[in-house]
């Protein structure tokens, strides 16, 4: 069975506002989003070797198979090289691309909060954001910490323009998006060549929460995946059968899952400058490589 072929992907900025455009563009009556909203398929590590169960799995997804667009949005596509690979590979035509951006101050902060609402960051927003910019950016095989590297946008969009050609991408952000979705979601339409709509839902996804028990969580999410190393005995007392088994309880162990939305801190202005600083050079070329003014990011205004 050969992969499933999109004809359109919204790559990220993870934190952006994917999940709530994935669902919005949706509603087009011409457009099917993959069921899934982030399958993680043409940047997964296993790809050369998907069996065609795998395969199958992805082809299911896309459930209208009639309408004129199939999509799926998974923001690591944005920056992971494999992604552009694998499509260049398989597809016997260029896809649409939208991105959909934001404020990059706004992004990292909004990311950080997030990893500390699971539990996985207890450092102080400057000294991980340092930590990040320190340490050279490679692949991640469970919840990301960049908050800084997800934000160089000029650094990961180069790449699909000199590839796929501008006229191939749509850039949107997240603040144009809130301002009036109507308007930023028919120029996704008119760039895919489908006709408008008069309205389109409001539709508010993925929020920040906290988890409420983010150490057992991560534990159990581990074990599922085949990550979390068992002492070497225990191969003495429970069978590969056992462990599937085990796996397969622990996947309907929904109570871990709990969690309350909550409001984090309003980031204050001398965070916003501080981290603004990181920024400039690679707004700079954002400016230059996509020709838009992004004016609805103020703290740039003066650049």
């Amino acid at each position: 069975m050969d992969h499933f072929l999109p004809n359109l992907f919204v790559p990220g900025a993870a934190k952006s506002g994917t999940t709530t455009l994935h669902e919005m563009l949706d509603f087009h009556p011409d457009i099917c989003m993959s069921s899934v909203k982030e399958p993680v398929y043409w940047n997964n590590p296993e790809f050369i070797n998907f069996n065609e169960e795998k395969k199958e799995w992805y082809h299911n997804l896309f459930r209208n198979k009639e309408v004129t667009i199939k999509g799926e949005s998974t923001p690591s596509y944005m920056v992971y090289p494999d992604f552009i690979k694998n499509v260049k590979a398989h597809f016997t035509f260029t896809p649409k691309f939208i991105f959909i951006l934001r404020n990059p101050i706004d992004r990292a902060y909004s990311h950080y909060w997030w990893m500390v609402g699971l539990g996985l960051e207890k450092n102080a927003l400057e000294k991980a954001f340092i930590k990040d910019l320190k340490k050279p950016f490679g692949p991640y095989d469970y919840y990301p910490n960049h908050y800084y590297h997800f934000g160089l946008y000029a650094k990961w969009l180069a790449p699909f323009f000199n590839t796929f050609g501008i006229e191939n991408i749509k850039i949107i952000t997240l603040e144009k998006l809130i301002e009036n979705r109507v308007k930023t979601l028919n120029g996704c339409f008119e760039f895919l060549e489908l006709h408008s709509l008069e309205n389109i839902p409001e539709t508010i996804a993925n929020k920040t929460h906290r988890l409420n028990f983010p150490k057992l969580f991560h534990l159990n999410k581990k074990i599922i995946q085949g990550r979390y190393k068992a002492p070497k005995y225990a191969k003495y007392f429970i069978s590969k059968r056992g462990v599937e088994f085990i796996r397969a309880r622990l996947r309907r162990l929904t109570i871990l899952e709990k969690s309350n939305e909550f409001e984090y801190p309003k980031i204050s202005p001398s965070q916003r400058e501080w981290i603004k600083h990181y920024y400039l050079a690679d707004f700079e070329k954002l400016l230059e490589l996509t020709g838009l003014d992004f004016l609805e990011w103020q703290d740039f205004k003066s650049q």
